[in-house]
């Protein structure tokens, strides 16, 4: 064993610096925002379809700022949130993405369901904003 090498390593499949305690709670970590962020990309594709359901595609979100007036096509909005919970979701399926120590598990618990779950608040936000400028319910 080279010096510097992790010393609780029993094979060469442990990274040094990481002990196997530290990868199995990594997995468990990772497993868990993987299936926080699924959970959370069902929920919002559920908001998108009533949304696409229930407001016609010529729906404008109202917007009158420097670069135009008549704002963007409402249901469109809805994808921005989709592709950064999959992008989330894909970022957790790298080979080494559960090599984490305590603090990256504490951060990964923290930053990872924060940043979930304002994606779907942000995308009831914009659902309730569509439903609003196509006048659903009333």
């Amino acid at each position: 064993m080279s010096e510097g090498a992790n010393p609780d390593a029993t094979d060469e499949s442990i990274p040094e610096g990481l002990t196997a305690e530290d990868l199995r709670l990594g997995k468990k970590a990772s497993r868990s925002i993987d299936i926080a962020c699924v959970v959370a990309f069902a929920a919002c594709v559920a908001i998108a379809a009533f949304v696409f359901l229930n407001v016609p595609w010529d729906t404008r979100m109202p917007y009158s700022g420097r670069f135009g007036r008549n704002g963007i096509i409402a249901p469109i909005a809805l994808f921005p949130t989709l592709v950064v919970l999959f992008g989330f979701w894909r970022s957790g399926k790298k080979p080494d993405a559960h090599h984490m120590r305590k603090g990256s598990r504490v951060g990964s618990y923290v930053l990872g369901t924060a940043i979930i779950a304002a994606c779907v608040y942000f995308q009831s936000i914009f659902a309730g904003s569509i439903l609003e400028a196509a006048d659903y319910g009333r």
